[in-house]
């Protein structure tokens, strides 16, 4: 085990254990706690119920330095955090006047507000509380004998404020022993076939190594104490990986690939335009999603038919010898929406993704990503035996690498400072 302490994070909240409301913090807070050298062990998720909130706390502080509970602080009658973390600990619900105050204070007055202050003023006895530059539950710190029960609020933006604000500076003072986390990333691959190609370094007991794939996209996961050891042997794991494993390994380090594509392009007066048949907009929208990323974006077609395709500009000939899900295709498509848009760079994209459809040759999950430039086309060939929403989300990142390829951009980034937005 690299670190000795221990966390548990609570989420609470009805709609999170129905799974209508995705438990995003608990990945912001695993992060965020490996920071200070805290190890997340186990995620637990519980209803809006006094007793399965205790019981949960209870059960955390038989094996956890740290337990993290969160959400449940708001206005409302089934916000019901606070007693059962009251209840767990044996403590008394006090009203803080300091928070009292605080909301009191706020500028706007609406139906209930004053239940709504005496709610959110309550307090576990004891607690140091933090106050919300966000919202307005405060956060709660609790202190147990050694071990420290934490109350967080919720809504993503405000959890992370708290954090920020008032946690991290603490946290770092207490001098824990960090963690540093170093991940490579490989796209067109299976994670199998990555999995093959490593399998010392998963089975070794140090540096800890993971793998975490998604479609199209197989990340390893590095981890070791931050000191001048646990550095070394990260970079030597890091070294290794890229010396067996036969193809481009990236290091992205804090930046995603279409950011880094967009910062590049425009760095280098560069445009780019789509033609999508496949994908269905899927690759400009993830580009665009990118702030500034219309000093590159040009526009682009989603052409789903031979006639779409024969209207922007791909040559019938090509179709009708080789057919739309083709190489030569998609080598037309990029050469033509570039043209057509007069752009730098053009992509495009064709391929089966499913249930139907497919030949022999190109069965369903084949699909062909293609780039083109003044100087050159590029055309890659690609089979996903997956779904059809994650055959599109593998067909995405393919043009993100055949870009690179095209474009000799380098894969290891990580030491490159992502511009200030």
């Amino acid at each position: 085990m690299l670190v000795k302490t221990q966390a548990e994070i609570i989420a609470v909240g009805d709609e999170v254990l129905a799974g209508e409301v995705i438990n995003t913090n608990a990945a912001t807070l695993s992060e965020w706690l490996l920071r200070y050298g805290i190890r997340p062990i186990r995620h637990t998720v519980v209803p809006d119920d006094p007793s399965a909130i205790a019981d949960a706390v209870r059960r955390a502080l038989e094996h956890s330095q740290w337990i993290v509970v969160v959400g449940g602080l708001g206005p409302t009658w089934d916000d019901v955090t606070i007693d059962g973390v009251a209840q767990a600990l044996q403590r008394r619900i006090i009203v803080d006047e300091r928070v009292r105050q605080r909301l009191m204070n706020r500028p706007y007055r609406h139906r209930g507000w004053e239940d709504a202050v005496a709610r959110q003023s309550r307090v576990i006895e004891g607690a140091e509380i933090g106050f919300n530059p966000r919202g307005q539950a405060p956060g709660q710190w609790v202190t147990e004998g050694h071990q420290i029960v934490l109350l967080l609020p919720g809504p993503p933006r405000e959890l992370e404020a708290l954090l920020d604000a008032w946690l991290s500076s603490r946290l770092a003072k207490m001098g824990g022993t960090a963690v540093e986390r170093l991940t490579l990333s490989l796209f067109d691959w299976g994670e199998s076939t990555v999995a093959a190609h490593v399998r010392p370094l998963l089975a070794g007991p140090v540096p800890h190594a993971g793998i975490y794939a998604k479609p199209g996209r197989v990340d390893i996961r590095l981890q070791m104490t931050d000191d001048s050891w646990g550095r070394v042997t990260l970079e030597r794991a890091a070294g290794w990986v890229k010396g067996t494993v036969p193809g481009q390994v990236y290091r992205l380090g804090s930046w995603s690939r279409e950011h880094y594509l967009i910062y590049w392009l425009t760095t280098h007066h560069l445009t780019l335009a789509a033609m999508e048949s496949l994908t269905g907009g899927s690759v400009l929208s993830r580009l665009i999603d990118v702030p500034g990323a219309s000093q590159v974006i040009v526009g682009g077609a989603v052409t789903y038919t031979d006639h779409a395709k024969v209207a922007h500009g791909v040559n019938r000939r090509i179709l009708e010898q080789f057919g739309a899900v083709s190489e030569a295709c998609a080598r037309d498509m990029a050469r033509a929406i570039r043209e057509t848009w007069r752009t730098d760079v053009g992509v495009a994209t064709t391929g089966f993704a499913g249930p139907s459809g497919g030949t022999d040759h190109d069965p369903v999950g084949t699909y062909y990503v293609a780039v083109s430039t003044a100087r050159e086309t590029l055309a890659l060939r690609r089979y996903m035996p997956l779904g059809r929403d994650a055959v599109r989300q593998a067909a995405v990142e393919s043009v993100l690498s055949a870009l690179w390829q095209a474009l000799g951009l380098p894969t290891d980034i990580h030491h490159v400072s992502p511009p200030v937005s």
